[in-house]
């Protein structure tokens, strides 16, 4: 499992439900922002991640190629609006009335991931302390 920091925003979907949007500390990186001037709309971003002590992620690498191998932690990126974002760890679904609570962690909220060459998807939220969040908890 991996963690990384968000920047959280809370808005709702008539259709779907109530979730977070998420943008992450990575990507303002200046590794990243280097190489996103570089790149055009729609282009893949590929980031190597190393981990702290406490498995939180910070980039080591980014490249505009993908890897030979994904030996390693790696995530890609797509190029969108002189921004890299990550589309698969955008939102993040929650209880209806949760949404706000978890708006008030800002920037001392995480999220775990599962990385698998490249791809990622959100599997639980974490506080500024690292430990996990149920969204279920903040329903009255």
């Amino acid at each position: 499992m991996t963690i990384l920091e968000t920047r959280p925003v809370d808005p709702r979907d008539l259709f779907r439900g109530e979730y977070v949007i998420l943008r992450y500390a990575i990507e303002n990186d200046e590794k990243i922002q280097e190489e996103v001037a570089k790149l055009k709309a729609g282009d893949t971003l590929f980031i190597k991640l190393v981990e702290d002590e406490n498995g939180v992620a910070s980039v080591s690498g980014v490249s505009d190629r993908s890897p030979d191998s994904f030996e390693g932690l790696w995530i890609a990126g797509e190029i969108n609006g002189g921004r890299v974002r990550f589309p698969s760890l955008e939102q993040f679904y929650v209880p209806e009335g949760a949404g706000r609570s978890i708006e008030d962690f800002r920037s001392d909220l995480h999220v775990e991931v599962v990385l698998n060459k490249g791809e990622a998807r959100v599997v639980g939220l974490l506080d500024g302390s690292l430990n996990k969040i149920d969204p279920e908890s903040f329903l009255e």
